[in-house]
């Protein structure tokens, strides 16, 4: 047991940027696991070759955009599955949760559909398709919500990216800029220290002359 603790600090550790110890940023919200995003925040670090602490952090960066999209898609499912519950709730009046209300979500959530589940569809007439259909028109304007989120998070994502492609290439740039320069003045030294072609003396062009001319 106390080896795993070990084993998952020293992984926290290892894929934590100094940017983010001094900014003292916690990703993971109340009831989400930590160790599960930092796993998911090891396996982006790797796949983007991240070694720098700057390179790290925007790592960091672009697994949090996708953690949050996550974020807001199971959002999206929870709330439908919550619609779906209300509609089969009889009791209009109600407030908060009821028994109804509670054991439709753990079903819809498990993917449970029994008999039990069955009685209050028939009681309101409807099947899972119409039920469906009725609890995400009832959340339009919410997952319109959601949606404009993620869409967002989507752009920044792709800022951080690009930012990303900036810094790893930027090494790599300006190596290929030293080498053409280094072949530039290589080719520029030999170019000076070719020797000039050289003229001819009078005397051999007299030697020519006579020559022709005989």
């Amino acid at each position: 047991m106390s080896s795993k603790k070990v084993t998952s600090d020293r992984a926290v550790q290892v894929i934590s940027s100094p940017i983010t110890e001094i900014l003292g940023t916690t990703p993971a919200l109340p009831g989400e696991s930590q160790e599960v995003y930092q796993q998911g925040l090891l396996a982006t670090i790797q796949e983007l070759n991240a070694v720098t602490p700057l390179q790290i952090y925007l790592a960091e960066k672009i697994y949090e955009c996708l953690w949050w999209m996550r974020r807001y898609e199971n959002q999206k499912r929870a709330t439908l599955i919550h619609s779906m519950a209300v509609i089969l709730e009889t009791d209009k009046y109600a407030r908060g949760v009821s028994d109804l209300q509670a054991s439709v979500m753990d079903a819809l959530y498990a993917n449970r559909i029994d008999d039990e589940f069955n009685e209050p569809l028939g009681e309101h007439n409807l099947t899972m398709e119409t039920l469906t259909q009725k609890a995400m028109a009832n959340c339009r304007s919410v997952f319109e919500n959601l949606d404009q989120m993620i869409a967002l998070n989507a752009k920044t994502l792709a800022g951080f990216q690009a930012s990303y492609e900036v810094v790893v290439n930027r090494k790599v740039n300006a190596e290929r800029l030293r080498l053409q320069n280094a072949l530039m003045q290589r080719d520029l030294g030999a170019i000076e220290n070719e020797p000039a072609p050289t003229e001819p003396s009078n005397g051999n062009k007299d030697k020519r002359s006579k020559a022709s001319g005989e």
